[in-house]
């Protein structure tokens, strides 16, 4: 499916890799010293709905730097607490909750995506790879510490192109970085939006993961497993 393609681009969250146990679980986790005795399920609820409201990180538009980043996740996880009252030294506990999703501790690669194979056998062919994700400056260290960094000729992180997907700029540059033209590549995400309409946009061929079969198919390539995109 994919072994045609001269370069091949994937997103990360919901694609190649997913929080565990869930973002409300390490929320409260590291948020019992600091006072917090709610439950995981009310901060995931709360997550979800601060994340949707705020428009995530394609939220930051054209500005970037790491200070803007990380006014962007306090703004965020404040909101998140605050309908609990809030955290006893909430600036503290921020710098903490911050540096933890940088690591490999609270993110897992998927299983179909490691038994997949699915980079060395792209590599091996020949194909470039890369990353186009909406995300902050924080998505290197991630795909390092968790093994996949190695696999990309590029990662282009959201926040430092200053351009998010569904926009087109973002996977313009990849090409550039690709040296392919749009009918020689193809993206991979999760997102039948900023992922398949974004690519299509830019001319890119997409296809979309869907394991659990929450989307119809709309005319849009669709697969459940990583497996299949070596059929």
């Amino acid at each position: 499916m994919l072994s045609r393609y001269k370069a091949v681009f994937f997103d990360v969250g919901g694609t190649l890799l997913k929080v565990v146990p869930s973002v409300g679980n390490v929320y409260a986790a590291y948020a019992r010293p600091f006072g917090f005795i709610g439950s995981s399920d009310e901060l995931d609820h709360l997550f979800q709905k601060e994340w949707n409201k705020s428009g995530g990180i394609a939220s930051l538009g054209q500005k970037s730097g790491q200070k803007v980043e990380r006014q962007f996740w306090r703004d965020l996880v404040f909101k998140v607490f605050e309908p609990s009252g809030g955290l006893n030294d909430f600036e503290r506990y921020f710098e903490i909750v911050y540096e933890a999703f940088a690591g490999k501790d609270h993110w897992r690669v998927f299983d179909d995506v490691a038994n997949s194979g699915i980079f060395e056998k792209l590599k091996k062919s020949g194909v470039t790879l890369g990353v186009v994700s909406n995300w902050d400056s924080r998505l290197h260290a991630i795909l390092k510490s968790t093994g996949l960094a190695v696999y990309f000729d590029f990662i282009l992180a959201s926040a430092e192109v200053m351009s998010a997907k569904p926009d087109k700029k973002i996977f313009i540059e990849a090409l550039r970085r690709s040296g392919v033209i749009a009918e020689e590549a193809c993206h991979v995400g999760d997102e039948p939006f900023a992922d398949i309409h974004g690519a299509n946009n830019a001319g890119i061929d997409a296809i979309l993961i869907d394991r659990n079969g929450k989307h119809k198919k709309d005319g849009i390539t669709k697969v459940s497993s990583f497996l299949e995109l070596l059929e």
